[in-house]
């Protein structure tokens, strides 16, 4: 009888976590479908060549793969750190930083290419470990606020590559007279991340699952999971049970940052070859990571799932446009109404998280 109580209730909170997400989805589909009629066009015509052109060849689902990597790693930072009751938004900051070091190292580095890709990478998670760590030492410190110092820390992040882009490191070679951002050093093709197989997607798709099962086996598999959310909304209760705090706090930091940071060397190594000025800023890929993660509820495996649905949104409303003509403008009408459905979500998360840690310290008070 137990065992059947128990059964209807986890089914009743899967179908409770799984409703919002589909309805957010349903929703934007059916706002954009709307203005798909009012542009005076097929809805149903356009979002099948939407999905044709995300994975109905192989060219298409390579590069809804491709553009999907750094979605998945942005989403992974946002994963850990969330699901540990640490709000945290700096996810676009520490990409950023991450693909500024990985292109450096694999630009200037006199290492053969195995080893300079390997530099890269480490030189990537290392960066974004320590400006994710940035904000876990104002949040201990100063007591400030996760969302407020993650979210000025992205623009920091954001400009000082851009001046580093643009003045000091700018590639002599670029043209200045064409209508392009401003790039650093073209990267030598044997210290870029290699296709798997020739026209398929590079090996950052692969370490980024591979992230994905080490996100899902820490969380799911070890006490990591447990400890971290006890050190981020109990710490009296945790310095109980013999776990540290602020050692959980900065580990879930250098976690988090390290998975951002990799997924801009996966962007700077695998796509670009190089630091393009806004690369990561402009695409969004870190806020489509946090849109995925909250559509997968925080769990690292729906979050790739959810990741790779994003992109496919992104790539395949590119093939939208070109055969029918229809704006680029409309997907992000639909991405942007699904971030502020699920935003709500965000908010929720937020206040769960805040009173968690109130009743906490009013618990340590009395």
């Amino acid at each position: 009888m137990n065992s059947k109580r128990d059964s209807h209730k986890t089914l009743g909170r899967i179908l409770d976590a799984a409703t919002q997400p589909l309805v957010a989805i349903l929703i934007s589909l059916l706002l954009g479908a709307v203005v798909i009629l009012i542009i005076g066009k097929n809805p149903v015509a356009a979002y099948g060549e939407m999905i044709r052109g995300a994975f109905g060849k192989r060219v298409y689902l390579m590069n809804t793969l491709k553009r999907a990597t750094p979605i998945i790693m942005g989403g992974l930072a946002v994963c850990i750190a969330w699901r540990s009751g640490y709000e945290a938004m700096g996810g676009e900051g520490q990409m950023i930083l991450g693909a500024m070091a990985a292109a450096l190292a694999a630009y200037y580095l006199p290492l053969p290419g195995a080893l300079r890709i390997l530099a890269a990478l480490l030189a990537a998670a290392v960066v974004g470990a320590l400006y994710s760590m940035l904000s876990g030492w104002l949040y201990e410190k100063f007591d400030v606020t996760f969302v407020i110092s993650t979210l000025m820390l992205n623009y920091i992040a954001n400009y000082f590559a851009a001046y580093l882009c643009n003045y000091p490191l700018r590639d002599p070679e670029a043209n200045v007279y064409q209508m392009q951002n401003a790039q650093t050093g073209k990267i030598p093709s044997f210290a870029t991340l290699p296709p798997i197989i020739k026209g398929w997607v590079h090996w950052g798709f692969v370490l980024a699952l591979l992230a994905v099962f080490i996100t899902w086996f820490l969380f799911s598999r070890t006490t990591f999971g447990y400890k971290s959310r006890m050190g981020g909304l109990n710490a009296r209760f945790a310095l109980y049970g013999g776990i540290s705090p602020r050692r959980m706090l900065y580990l879930v930091m250098i976690l988090s940052g390290l998975m951002a940071g990799l997924g801009g060397a996966f962007e700077a190594l695998g796509s670009k070859g190089r630091y393009v000025d806004q690369m990561i800023f402009s695409t969004g890929y870190a806020w489509s990571g946090m849109v995925a993660a909250l559509l997968a509820g925080m769990n690292p495996v729906g979050t790739a799932v959810a990741s790779i649905l994003l992109a496919g949104l992104a790539v395949g409303g590119s093939t939208m446009m070109l055969n029918m003509s229809i704006p680029l403008e409309v997907c992000n009408i639909i991405e942007g109404i699904i971030t502020l459905l699920m935003s709500v979500k965000l908010v929720r998360i937020a206040a769960s998280n805040r009173k968690a840690r109130k009743a906490a310290k009013g618990g340590e008070a009395a």
